[in-house]
């Protein structure tokens, strides 16, 4: 386990970060951006569960809303703050999607990843400081609880939340994604 530094890394708005997962969240391909990101060699990480780079500031919630919507076969959107093996850290959109290969039965999931503008990690992440202080108290109950809350009063669901903070900076812009909706 990686010593947690309070330092964020900068992330290169222009670049593209893709990991690739099996159903057990193992990962089976990453590009070289994501590697050079992370910290890890490449052999580091195929092989090992996604959740080597996860920040323990990301408050399970948003796990539990990113596996429920792919068992879906839903996309899942969301800003993602990771853990790089130095300590440090950086936040990334993340688009994930379900992708089978042709007569096969295991899944894999493919996550397309773009940086994130200071705005949605503001405001995002007093969001999820709030999730995770609930995780603590009261569990992941607690924690929906005030995510549900959190999205009433203000009027929208998860994915139109995520919308607005992805929104102003033109998130997969560029990419394959950019020519259909991100949202549905």
């Amino acid at each position: 386990m990686s010593i947690v530094l309070n330092k964020e890394q900068k992330v290169d708005s222009q670049e593209s970060y893709t990991s690739c997962t099996d159903e057990c969240g193992t990962i089976v391909t990453v590009n070289d951006a994501f590697v050079k990101l992370s910290g890890y060699e490449k052999e580091e990480l195929l092989g090992k569960n996604h959740n080597l780079v996860r920040h323990p500031d990301m408050p399970q919630v948003i796990f539990d809303i990113l596996w429920k919507k792919l068992e879906q076969n839903k996309k899942f959107v969301g800003l993602i703050k990771n853990l790089a093996k130095d300590g440090t850290y950086y936040w990334l959109f993340n688009e994930i999607s379900t992708m089978s290969k042709k007569g096969a039965q295991a899944k894999v999931y493919y996550a397309y990843k773009q940086a994130a503008s200071k705005r949605a990690v503001y405001h995002v992440g007093n969001l999820y400081k709030k999730l995770l202080e609930q995780e603590r108290s009261g569990g992941i109950d607690a924690s929906y609880r005030y995510l549900e809350d959190f999205l009433s009063f203000r009027g929208v669901t998860y994915d139109e939340y995520i919308e607005t903070m992805a929104s102003t900076k033109g998130l997969f812009k560029g990419s394959l994604y950019i020519t259909r909706k991100l949202f549905t």
